[in-house]
């Protein structure tokens, strides 16, 4: 999975130019459409409770609600910290269309790992630095998220 993620964060390479800076994705305008995603960005928070420092690396990029196998905090900090990864967790409420939308969405990104989360917030996609917070699925929102990384900022590390 390493060397997946090295070779994914590489070819951001391509496309971060046209990135927008994670400052930049602040709430949504007041004049937004009745019904529209509103999203707040800040610095993140800490995935991991106190202590948690084990860690292995995911074998996919999406997991479901009732998957028993999805990573925890100290696998989700690892991936932030270590691989530059964009972890996006989502509400296990959502209605199966938009969890389907947010499967589908993250087999196309790279470095991204999409986990169930609380209810609250909907959406909680975060990177090394920087939290977007959403109370719907704003895929558009998480692509400008994912293309604001740094690209080449994979730290080595035992696989």
């Amino acid at each position: 999975m390493r060397r997946c993620l090295t070779s994914a964060v590489a070819a951001l390479v391509l496309c971060a130019a046209c990135g927008t800076p994670a400052d930049s994705l602040a709430d949504s305008p007041a004049d937004s459409p009745p019904g529209a995603v509103t999203c707040e960005s800040g610095p993140r928070t800490s995935l991991a409770a106190a202590g948690d420092t084990e860690w292995r690396h995911p074998d996919r990029s999406f997991y479901a609600p009732a998957d028993t196998d999805v990573p925890d905090g100290g696998s989700l900090e690892h991936l932030l910290l270590r691989d530059n990864a964009l972890i996006v967790q989502y509400s296990p409420e959502l209605p199966q269309e938009s969890i389907d939308e947010i499967r589908d969405w993250a087999a196309m990104q790279t470095a991204t790992v999409a986990v169930p989360g609380p209810a609250d917030p909907v959406i909680r996609a975060t990177l090394a630095s920087t939290e977007l917070t959403c109370d719907g699925l704003d895929t558009a929102r998480l692509t400008e998220l994912a293309r604001s990384r740094t690209p080449g900022q994979v730290t080595d590390h035992p696989a």
